[in-house]
């Protein structure tokens, strides 16, 4: 008999996968999280080098990060309840992004600009000075290995870079998917693990559920973030 308990499912319960189930929970849809691994964060997350900055391409993408600097800052409010394994950290060393080619660097500060980031631009002089140890040479156009090319001196100097302060990288990214689980699950989400999904099932084009661990499992929706 289908399980029709859950309104969402959620496949996949790494940091993706355990922030959705915290922030649909808080809103009262009740949530299922299906992973293939023994618990939260052990795929893919457990290996991100957890960087937290604000340099992407398109508008959303900034504005997306960008608030996620403010419940980094605030990671103890923002989830809410404590954790006995102890709570995740930002470590706000600030991030820069080489103003390099290729790099469309100033659709990044237009992007900015409209959102409200604080940034820092500084030319090469500066990033010697701070960041002595950074080599500023230009290689371009890219190059493999095995390519005569790659072995060429730089073509030029980078000029500057974009410093934004309020960024930086998390210390656990395991231990912040493990904190956002225990967030989620005092909302009333649920979590099941050793649980691969073999199966979407579709009525009609629509997904209606899943096969997980050879149970079938209904939900008006399912999200994929395995």
């Amino acid at each position: 008999m289908p399980d029709s308990r859950q309104d969402v499912i959620i496949v996949g319960a790494g940091i993706i996968g355990c922030a959705l189930a915290f922030e649909l929970s808080k809103k009262g849809y009740r949530t299922l999280n299906l992973d293939a691994l023994p618990a939260a964060g052990h795929g893919s997350t457990s290996d991100s080098c957890a960087i937290v900055r604000a340099h992407y391409s398109t508008l959303q993408g900034v504005t997306m990060a960008y608030e996620s600097f403010h419940y980094w800052h605030d990671w103890e409010a923002y989830v809410g309840v404590p954790d006995e394994r102890g709570l995740a950290r930002l470590v706000n060393t600030g991030t820069l992004a080489l103003k390099a080619e290729g790099l469309n660097w100033r659709r990044v500060l237009e992007h900015y600009d409209a959102v409200g980031v604080e940034y820092e631009e500084w030319d090469a002089d500066t990033i010697a000075d701070r960041l002595p140890y950074l080599d500023l040479g230009s290689f371009w156009p890219p190059s493999r290995p095995e390519d005569d090319e790659f072995w060429h001196p730089p073509s030029g100097r980078i000029d500057g870079a974009i410093f934004t302060p309020g960024s930086g990288y998390v210390n656990d990214p395991q231990l912040a998917t493990h904190n956002l689980q225990v967030a989620a699950e005092a909302c009333g989400a649920r979590f099941r693990f050793n649980a691969p999904v073999t199966e979407i099932h579709r009525d009609n084009n629509r997904v209606v559920g899943v096969v997980a661990g050879g149970e079938r499992l209904a939900a008006p929706i399912v999200v994929n973030v395995a």
